[in-house]
């Protein structure tokens, strides 16, 4: 898919990770990065091809103008990325020895979720082939309302509607609400990006773990036409109604790779597979397109820090290529 004919929307904010190991009630420190999920994706098409046009929101503090920098550097720096008059909203991230992570977010009263509804206009979408979302701004009142509005404008321009929900539990003080709002995204989306925890508001949760490919097909009744379903080291799986109407049905494994920090990985295989992605694509397709995302977010692992660690398209490729060299 043209990278620079996709509109990205969602947060940026700034992680803090611990500056050494150990406890974060007695680490020495912090060091900042750059994050959000949907920055990860909107970075990781940059990196990969070309810039998409970013919807984003950044605070009107030190923190917003470092993000704005960092997202210059990556030629995402258009008419869409917002000045906000408030903080930016910050996400603490808790490694674990395996190399997984936690994150407790800071996100009340900032500018980072006050997406106003009707930023995007309608002739802007006339330039797009595919918007994504994260499901992030759903948590948030404005946030939702503006992006549940862009979805169902692309939707009624014939975008092609990618969907991460990226469920946070604790953003969320109504579960239900959560379930809700994942459910009205879903009935607009025509891609699906999830894990099985993103799935836990809907039921599906343990279902995604034990039968992932079942788990995937059952998504589909929700409205999505193509549904991606990563599961960290155990790979990942893509569930796909042609326009033939035959179902198809692929899963790869992960990359063996030394892991130092996951996160961002799960937005690093969104980014690969939307830029290889083509509507309409055969199951052997859609089996390349989970090895080029696969390897896309095994690569994210390898380094700390979601943005600072994505991949461009050669370290894909070199990948690629070095399994296809082994399996031979």
């Amino acid at each position: 898919m043209r990278t620079d004919r996709i509109l990205v929307a969602g947060e940026t904010l700034v992680d803090l990770f611990p500056s050494g190991p150990g406890d974060l009630a007695t680490v020495d420190g912090f060091v900042h990065r750059a994050g959000g999920a949907p920055a990860n994706v909107a970075t990781g098409l940059a990196r990969l091809d070309s810039p998409p046009e970013f919807w984003t929101r950044l605070g009107d503090d030190a923190f917003g103008a470092y993000l704005r920098d960092v997202l210059a550097d990556h030629g995402l720096d258009g008419e869409f990325v917002v000045a906000g008059d408030a903080a930016t909203a910050l996400a603490v991230v808790s490694p674990t020895p395996d190399g997984d992570r936690s994150f407790t977010f800071y996100e009340a009263d900032t500018a980072t979720l006050a997406f106003e509804t009707g930023a995007v206009p309608d002739h802007a979408l006339a330039r797009f082939d595919c918007v994504h979302v994260g499901g992030v701004a759903l948590t948030n009142d404005a946030g939702r309302d503006a992006t549940l509005d862009l979805l169902e404008r692309a939707f009624d321009a014939r975008c092609l509607v990618s969907f991460d929900p990226n469920t946070r539990p604790d953003l969320w003080s109504d579960p239900k609400a959560a379930g809700d709002a994942l459910r009205d995204a879903l009935d607009l989306a025509d891609l699906l990006f999830c894990s099985p925890d993103d799935l836990q508001p809907l039921g599906l949760g343990e279902r995604a773990r034990s039968d992932p490919e079942a788990a995937a097909a059952e998504l589909l009744d929700y409205g999505p036409e193509t549904v991606f379903l990563t599961r960290g080291e155990d790979g990942a799986t893509v569930v796909s109604d042609l326009p033939d109407g035959e179902r198809v049905t692929r899963s790869e494994s992960a990359f063996d790779v030394d892991v130092v920090d996951t996160t961002g990985a799960g937005d690093a295989f969104t980014a690969g597979a939307l830029a290889a992605y083509e509507p309409g694509m055969d199951g052997d397709a859609l089996g390349d397109v989970l090895r080029f995302a696969n390897a896309t977010a095994a690569l994210t692992t390898t380094e700390t820090g979601g943005m600072t660690a994505l991949p461009d398209d050669a370290a894909v490729r070199a990948l690629l290529d070095g399994r296809a060299s082994e399996s031979t």
